[in-house]
């Protein structure tokens, strides 16, 4: 899996960052340009840089790593403690420029900007973790729809032969390919369709990941989510909430099948 973002995603992520800066500017501008001083860069990159750190730490840290694999006390305790640093920080922040440099009165006080800060940090939040939903959601279909278009094109279905059990054969458009099953790492089910993954390449099946599974031989591969099952001569060894194969590659492993993975 490549954890590179393409460029696609990369453009996409500055545009929504654009549109947030272009509201909170509109929504501060007042405050700094009123006063007629040289602080409103500060102020601006300060702020977003603070609200950048805590929103891709909650959707490529906390979301993956609690809030997916159902840790929801850890998830709701870290993200509570983020939000506190964020809002003290912020708050501190208003607390220099507003009650220290530019000493507006109301601003003396340190606790004055922190419902504001809260509500703002709500906002945020909200925001983008609907981005990275949508967005992964259209990932997904994007891919999905290339899968289809593949198997419309080149069309594979998995042919058995009990006789033999170190190869299984799989069906790729006229021809039969005898694939040995120590070649293959592991495998992804999407839906009604699953790739398995080779030292050769990957291999697109017409089947859901339960169908592919029993035409395989028992106990030769082991379900570590409940979209990968993995070679078990393949696993490396355990990092934290994910396998890493012999191949370096690394795959999520699902909360209700880690003890398929202790007893392999």
């Amino acid at each position: 899996m490549n954890s590179r973002w393409p460029l696609n995603k990369k453009l996409l992520h500055l545009l929504l960052w654009v549109i947030i800066t272009t509201i909170f500017l509109y929504d501060r501008r007042y405050l700094i340009l009123k006063a007629g001083l040289g602080h409103f860069a500060e102020c601006t990159v300060v702020r977003l840089a603070l609200i950048i750190s805590l929103c891709y730490f909650h959707i490529f840290y906390l979301i993956p790593k609690y809030f997916a694999v159902r840790k929801f006390v850890a998830y709701f305790f870290l993200l509570a403690l983020s939000i506190c640093v964020y809002v003290g920080l912020q708050s501190l922040y208003d607390y220099y420029l507003y009650g220290v440099v530019l000493s507006w009165t109301i601003y003396k006080d340190f606790w004055a900007s922190v419902p504001f800060n809260l509500l703002t940090t709500a906002w945020y939040l909200a925001v983008t973790v609907a981005f990275k939903l949508s967005l992964d959601w259209y990932q997904q279909r994007i891919e999905l729809g290339h899968l289809q278009d593949e198997l419309r094109k080149n069309a594979a279905i998995v042919i058995t032969d009990h006789s033999e059990t170190d190869h299984i054969f799989l069906k790729s458009g006229t021809k039969k390919i005898k694939t040995s099953l120590a070649s293959i790492y592991y495998i992804q089910g999407l839906k009604d369709y699953s790739i398995i993954y080779t030292n050769e390449g990957k291999i697109i099946v017409k089947g859901s990941l339960k169908i592919v599974e029993d035409l395989f031989p028992p106990k030769h591969f082991v379900r570590a989510h409940k979209s990968y099952m993995v070679a078990s001569n393949k696993i490396k060894h355990l990092q934290g909430n994910k396998l890493v194969l012999t191949n370096n590659e690394s795959i999520p492993i699902g909360r209700s099948y880690k003890h398929l993975l202790a007893a392999s």
